[in-house]
């Protein structure tokens, strides 16, 4: 008897889990931003990085600007390209102290220096 309440309960988790939300995903939205970050979701970074340059191209200042910049980045990281990910990261660091520090952009430009030998 035991063991019957165990695998049920067991099927029972097993169940509930397969009905749990997905983990969140911009795939679907609206806008150039959320394309091209579902592409770095879905690990198609070639259209990722096309997607956050052609968004480079606005106002710096702008919030969507910066976090196309950061996510650049995280693309040449994923890319192997970690020189040009970290001048990506000093330019956030230029532009925007605040996202730098609070979206961690030290350990991550620190990760890029370890990758070439600095």
């Amino acid at each position: 008897m035991r063991y019957v309440i165990i695998a049920t309960l067991i099927l029972s988790l097993v169940a509930t889990s397969s009905t749990l939300a997905a983990p969140p995903s911009t795939c679907g939205m609206p806008g150039e931003y959320e394309r091209a970050l579902c592409a770095y979701q879905q690990r198609s970074f070639d259209a990722a990085e096309a997607g956050f340059r052609s968004l480079l191209e606005r106002d710096e200042a702008d919030a969507v600007t910066i976090r196309s910049m950061y996510f650049l980045a995280r693309t040449m990281m994923k890319s192997g390209r970690f020189t040009e990910a970290s001048a990506l990261f000093i330019r956030i660091y230029d532009l925007d102290r605040g996202f730098y520090s609070s979206w961690n952009c030290d350990f991550l430009l620190g990760e890029c220096r370890r990758a070439v030998g600095k």
